[in-house]
C-alpha cells in the first residue's frame, strides 16, 4: 500500500469513526408524562421531550420546585429534584432520606396515574436505616434507588434517582 492510499484510507477510517461518535444511539422507547397540567397541588406546569429525553418541570402548591428529567434507551433513568427554598445545612443526612420517602407519598396523591410512586416511597422508608445519601442502592436485580442533596444558604434540592440497568 502507497503512503498517499495509507493516508487517504486512515482519513476515512477517522471520518467514519468521528461521524459514528457523532449519532444518537436508536432508541425503542419514548419518556411519558409523569404528571399533568391540572392535577391538584399543581400551580404550572410545562414538558419538553427531545427523543428518548424529557424534562417535566412544575410548581406545586408547598413552595416546592419539581423537576423530572427522564431517559429511556438501553438504560432507563429518573431524577425527580425538589428544590425549595431555605437553609437546609444543618439537616441531617437521615432526614434527607425520609423527607425523599415522603414527597413520593405526598407524589402518589394527585390521581391514580401517580398512585405507584407510592411504592417508591415505601421501598426508601424501608431500606432508610441502611441507604447513604450520594450512593446507588440496588433494590432488586437492576434497579437502583439513590437519594441525594445540594444544599445553599437560599435553597436546598432533594434529588432521588431512579434507574434501571439494561442487559
Amino acid at each position: 500500500m502507497s503512503v498517499h492510499t495509507r493516508h487517504l484510507y486512515l482519513a476515512l477510517c477517522l471520518l467514519a469513526l468521528a461521524s459514528a461518535c457523532q449519532r444518537k444511539p436508536s432508541c425503542k422507547y419514548k419518556p411519558a408524562p409523569v404528571f399533568e397540567a391540572g392535577l391538584p397541588h399543581i400551580l404550572s406546569y410545562q414538558y419538553q421531550q427531545d427523543g428518548s429525553r424529557s424534562l417535566e418541570t412544575m410548581e406545586l402548591d408547598r413552595g416546592i420546585l419539581l423537576e423530572i428529567t427522564q431517559d429511556v434507551c438501553a438504560d432507563t433513568r429518573q431524577e425527580f429534584r425538589f428544590t425549595v427554598p431555605g437553609n437546609f445545612a444543618s439537616m441531617p443526612d437521615s432526614l434527607w432520606l425520609r423527607e425523599a420517602s415522603r414527597q413520593f407519598v405526598f407524589l402518589s396523591s394527585f390521581s391514580e396515574k401517580q398512585a405507584a410512586l407510592q411504592a417508591w416511597g415505601d421501598v426508601i422508608e424501608q431500606m432508610r436505616g441502611d441507604m447513604k445519601l450520594g450512593e446507588d442502592r440496588e433494590v432488586e436485580p437492576g434497579v437502583f434507588v439513590r437519594v441525594d442533596k445540594v444544599v445553599s444558604p437560599e435553597q436546598g434540592v432533594l434529588m432521588v434517582v431512579l434507574s434501571q440497568k439494561g442487559e
